[in-house]
């Protein structure tokens, strides 16, 4: 079976969004319109949905498809990728971004803000989400924030006995050369600045930035490699190559999976977490209308229960969590007070341009040795 042909398999199983990225690149695939795969069957909806692989599942929008039939799904890669497509003139009526991209898209006029009145499972979103720093811009709201999850330290518990409940576990002495994390800067900086106490990345100082660019250093002593390709993180993690790494949720999972004797780290400094929703389009050709249905729809706590306990995600609806009942939702602590969780996490979002370029320019001297 060629790459290619492997990767269509996948689909039909369901990737989630990282997977399929980092698949589609090794096999060469830029974002296009890929055809949806797996046969499904019943009326076509008339709205276009612009997502990431695997979320064209129908158990994550029973309801909207026996009252509407089911959507068109084009799919995309990755955000910058669907942001060249959009900004191109490709034209749809709901996609998937995170909150990393919401003001560009917002800025680059891609999006209009929405009707919350119009969704009436809105008021099960907790209100930590909804306060998001970019969730709302201009007394308006511009995301109906949806799935999340998280990135933080993952270790082999048969090797790591020491810092077991801290970022300073990546800086410990005893771990150099067998250190990995992840090669953005979005989260090495979330990771420094959590190290230095700082309350969040996405509000640092140019001088704070200086500060955290110290902490990159010494972490850049302790780092075999930058990882971009979780199959190569996964494995080194399982050969005991590398003993503690940053990395997302997936990974934990996968190496459970395995066998592999893993630890998820909950950090006293807090989990790092990212978050994506839907956005409406502007100009979108469909009805605006089945739009505010399919977003509703996505609310439904049963659609939720998938997303904990198949995909170790979290969602929106606070009401998704008492139904969750799988080991991974569990192990994930997603099972508690999901306000109590929320509150102790460190969310990635915008962060100032001139900023964050600042932050990509000095991690991209780090790693060549300045």
């Amino acid at each position: 079976m060629d790459r290619k042909a492997q990767i269509s398999a996948q689909l039909r199983k369901g990737l989630s969004r990282r997977e399929f990225s980092r698949m589609a690149a090794a096999a060469g695939l830029s974002m296009v319109t890929l055809p949806m795969l797996g046969g499904r069957a019943g009326a076509a909806a008339n709205l276009t949905v612009f997502e990431w692989s695997g979320y064209e599942a129908d158990n994550l929008h029973p309801e909207f498809v026996a009252k509407h039939g089911v959507p068109n799904f084009s799919i995309f890669a990755e955000e910058e990728e669907a942001y060249q497509k959009l900004k191109g003139g490709f034209k749809v009526d709901l996609t998937h971004p995170c909150t990393l991209s919401l003001r560009r898209w917002r800025d680059a006029g891609l999006i209009k803000p929405l009707d919350v009145s119009r969704i009436p499972r809105w008021k099960d979103i907790p209100e930590a989400m909804v306060q998001f720093k970019g969730m709302q811009y201009d007394g308006k709201i511009w995301m109906m924030p949806w799935d999340w999850g998280n990135s933080t330290i993952v270790y082999r518990d048969d090797e790591v006995k020491d810092n077991l409940d801290t970022y300073q576990m990546l800086l410990d002495e005893k771990l150099k050369g067998r250190v990995s994390i992840f090669d953005s800067a979005d989260e090495v900086f979330c990771f420094a600045a959590a190290i230095l106490g700082y309350k969040s990345h996405m509000d640092l100082s140019m001088e704070e930035i200086d500060k955290c660019g110290e902490v990159l250093r010494q972490l850049h002593k302790q780092v075999r490699f930058y990882w971009s390709d979780t199959t190569q993180l996964e494995q080194a993690l399982a050969s005991g190559e590398v003993a503690a790494a940053w990395c997302w949720t997936s990974t934990y999972t996968n190496l459970k999976g395995q066998g592999v004797p893993a630890k998820f780290m909950f950090p006293k400094e807090g989990l790092s977490s990212w978050m994506c929703g839907m956005v409406l389009n502007t100009d979108g050709p469909g009805d605006e209308s089945l739009a505010y249905d399919y977003l509703d729809a996505m609310l439904d706590p049963t659609v939720g229960k998938v997303l904990i306990d198949e995909w170790g995600y979290g969602h929106s609806n606070g009401e998704s969590y008492k139904l969750a009942e799988s080991e991974i939702a569990r192990d994930l602590g997603l099972l508690g007070d999901i306000n109590k969780f929320l509150e102790g996490s460190r969310f990635q979002g915008e962060i100032e341009p001139d900023k964050r370029e600042k932050m990509i320019a000095l991690f991209d001297q780090i790693k060549l040795g300045g």
